[in-house]
């Protein structure tokens, strides 16, 4: 048998079951109003939601013709599993788009796998990416964050959010933190505050680079003082012919020269 007489019955057969489970839910109390109506947009929702699944369960009989019957032996489990995408994608605050999901079908057929992909396999191809969004990947991110962070000021960034997870984490310790075992840390730091930048994006915000350029008058006296202190230290620092960052040894001695000078 091709695969096309499979995909034709796979559709009658999925839109049959969307069918009643549209009656169905139509009985149910959730998504209601108070008056007892179904409001358009849940409705809509949902029924954007069932398509989905549908055409996604449909792929994956037309990849998977000869396994995809003893995965989903009974209609009852076959229900059971679309119910169970179907609930986990009615809480993204965006359905997954026709390029996400030709993504991760794209993906099933290069894998070589002859089995379908278990719910929470499909769930975690189906996300969708910061890539998806016109954002870089987080190690991108991370990357162009500390490339450009002597002069964050100048660069162009790919995207706002990088810029403002950089200065989240701080400039200065992207520039001078010097010992090995702390940069995994800030790394993890990074990617805490580019991932919910990159969530704040994917709800709909608009990520514009209005902060970039910092009015002091929004700053605080504490603010300001660092700063001073630090960009004066780093004038002199400059002046003196002293590296950016120096490790324990080099700043001892640096020390004790300073002392000796004032001495």
């Amino acid at each position: 048998m091709t695969a096309q007489p499979l995909i034709d019955r796979a559709m009658t057969e999925l839109s049959a079951r969307q069918s009643a489970s549209s009656s169905q839910a139509q009985t149910t109390p959730a998504g209601q109003t108070g008056g007892g109506q179904t409001t358009s947009a849940t409705r809509s929702r949902r029924e954007q939601t069932t398509t989905l699944v549908a055409q996604v369960f449909t792929r994956l009989e037309a990849i998977f013709p000869r396994t995809f019957s003893s995965a989903f032996p009974t209609t009852e489990m076959l229900t059971l599993a679309r119910r169970e995408l179907a609930q986990e994608l009615a809480g993204w605050i965006h359905l997954p788009t026709r390029q996400v999901i030709e993504r991760a079908m794209s993906t099933l057929k290069r894998e070589g796998s002859t089995w379908p992909p278990t719910i929470p396999v499909l769930v975690t191809m189906l996300a969708p990416t910061a890539e998806d969004f016109g954002m870089p990947a987080t190690g991108d991110a991370w990357t162009e964050a500390l490339a450009h962070a002597h002069e964050p000021r100048r660069h162009r960034w790919s995207h706002e959010a990088v810029r403002m997870a950089g200065q989240s984490v701080g400039w200065w310790d992207l520039t001078h933190t010097t010992a090995k075992s702390q940069w995994p840390r800030l790394e993890k730091r990074f990617a805490k505050h580019y991932q919910a930048l990159v969530n704040r994006v994917m709800a709909g915000e608009q990520i514009t680079p209005r902060h970039l350029l910092e009015d002091d008058n929004s700053r605080s006296a504490a603010d300001l003082a660092e700063r001073a202190s630090r960009e004066t230290a780093t004038h002199r620092a400059e002046a003196e012919g002293l590296p950016h960052a120096m490790n324990a040894d080099q700043g001892i001695r640096s020390l004790r020269a300073a002392l000796k000078g004032e001495a």
